[in-house]
């Protein structure tokens, strides 16, 4: 069931009736902020792009939202209001005033389901890094800004970014490779005894 608002009416107040909807759709209504959709109990989809919306209030939608549609606001902040949609799969909030990219980020730490996001025309992407740091740290995320993000961009942003654990990394792979006979036959420590007793004879 779908809640579609019309535009003379006030978005905020939504009949009993309609609590069981799974979509609710208010695009393009001029609100300046988010009506509490968390009586929605089986609430999926929700559009509230193309408004005037300045911030995201805690615990405005139920923990069952799977997208959300927030682009083309004037939002500037998300902290504390989106950490706990851990069933989200899309998010777009791109053309909005979002600075904080370390503070974006870390809200979204729990979407482990979150699959397509969008951030582009926000301030914070603005920074050198951007891509890589979303990839990195939204490590489930396969679509960035209407681009898919490849294994490279992936391998990239983990050297980037945890240059201490790649350096085990790369310290174990040397390990396994001084370890490994030119024919591909694995040298073993037993080996390398066996070995030195024969060059000692």
């Amino acid at each position: 069931m779908e809640v579609c608002r019309k535009g003379n009416e006030d978005p905020l107040h939504i009949p009993s009736k309609d609590l069981h909807a799974c979509e609710v759709y208010l695009a393009k209504r001029g609100l300046s902020t988010v009506p509490d959709l968390s009586r929605f109990s089986q609430l999926r989809y929700v559009w509230l792009n193309n408004n005037r919306i300045k911030d995201v209030n805690r615990h405005m939608f139920n923990c069952c939202l799977a997208e959300l549609y927030l682009q083309n606001n004037e939002i500037t902040s998300i902290s504390g209001s989106l950490r706990h949609l851990t069933c989200l799969r899309v998010l777009l909030l791109h053309n909005n005033q979002l600075k904080d990219l370390e503070e974006t980020v870390s809200e979204l730490r729990n979407t482990h389901c979150l699959q397509t996001v969008n951030f582009f025309l926000n301030p914070f992407t603005q920074d050198p890094e951007y891509r890589q740091y979303v990839i990195h740290h939204l490590s489930s995320v396969q679509i960035l800004d209407r681009k898919e993000v490849m294994q490279v961009e992936r391998t990239h942003a983990f050297r980037l970014f945890s240059p201490g654990r790649q350096r085990i990394l790369d310290t174990l792979a040397f390990g396994r490779r001084a370890l490994t006979h030119p024919a591909g036959r694995i040298m073993t420590q037993d080996t390398f005894k066996l070995r030195g007793d024969v060059l000692k004879e």
